[in-house]
C-alpha cells in the first residue's frame, strides 16, 4: 500500500511542477478579455473600471486574479484562475493577475488587437506619440526591424516571437528611448 501511495505522491508532484511550468510559460496576463471560471471568489464589489477592480484585488487577502464585469460594474477578486473563458461574457469581462503593473510600458512582444493603423516611424517614442494623438489607439507596438508602429485599440494577444518588438499602453508615464 505504501508503494502505491508513494507513486501517487510522485505523480501529484510531477503534475504540480508540470502545471506550474505551463503557467509560467504563459507569462503575466494583464487586463485580458474573458472571465475566470472554476475559481474561488473572495468577494464582490462595485467598481467603475478594470483598473479599479485590479486595485481592489490588491487589497483583498489571498487575491491573485480578478474579473471585472463591465455591464454590471462588479469586480470579483479570486484566489486563482483555473480557466479563463470568453464564451459567455464576450467583450463584457476583463480579467488579470494581481501582480500586473498598472500601466504596461515597453513589454517585449507584438500586440495583436483591433487594428487602428500602421505607420513607418523612427523609434518607440515616435510610435507612442502617434498613438497618444489617435482617439481609438490604446496600445502601440514598435518594430525596429521594419521601423513600423502598429496601433491597436486593445491587446488581447501578445506575440513574444517578435524578439525586438516593444509594446506599450497609451500613457504619458511610459518613457521610451
Amino acid at each position: 500500500m505504501d508503494h502505491i501511495n508513494m507513486k501517487a505522491d510522485v505523480l501529484l508532484l510531477w503534475l504540480f511542477f508540470w502545471f506550474h511550468d505551463v503557467m509560467a510559460q504563459k507569462g503575466l496576463q494583464c487586463f485580458v478579455p474573458g472571465e475566470c471560471l472554476d475559481s474561488q471568489i473572495l468577494g464582490a464589489m462595485p467598481t467603475n473600471s478594470s483598473r479599479e477592480c485590479w486595485r481592489y484585488c490588491q487589497s483583498v487577502t489571498g487575491c491573485t486574479w480578478f474579473t471585472f464585469y463591465k455591464d454590471s460594474q462588479v469586480c470579483t477578486p479570486l484566489s486563482g484562475c483555473l480557466r479563463l473563458s470568453n464564451e459567455k461574457c464576450q467583450d463584457n469581462c476583463i480579467s488579470g493577475e494581481e501582480e500586473c503593473p498598472e500601466v504596461q510600458c515597453g513589454v517585449h512582444g507584438r500586440c495583436y488587437g483591433a487594428l487602428e493603423g500602421i505607420r513607418k516611424v523612427a523609434n518607440a517614442k515616435e510610435c507612442a506619440s502617434m498613438c497618444r494623438h489617435r482617439d481609438e489607439c490604446f496600445w502601440n507596438t514598435y518594430d525596429p526591424e521594419h521601423e513600423s508602429c502598429m496601433m491597436t485599440n486593445d491587446c488581447p494577444l501578445l506575440d513574444r516571437s517578435c524578439s525586438n518588438c516593444s509594446s506599450s499602453e497609451r500613457d504619458d508615464g511610459c518613457q521610451h528611448r
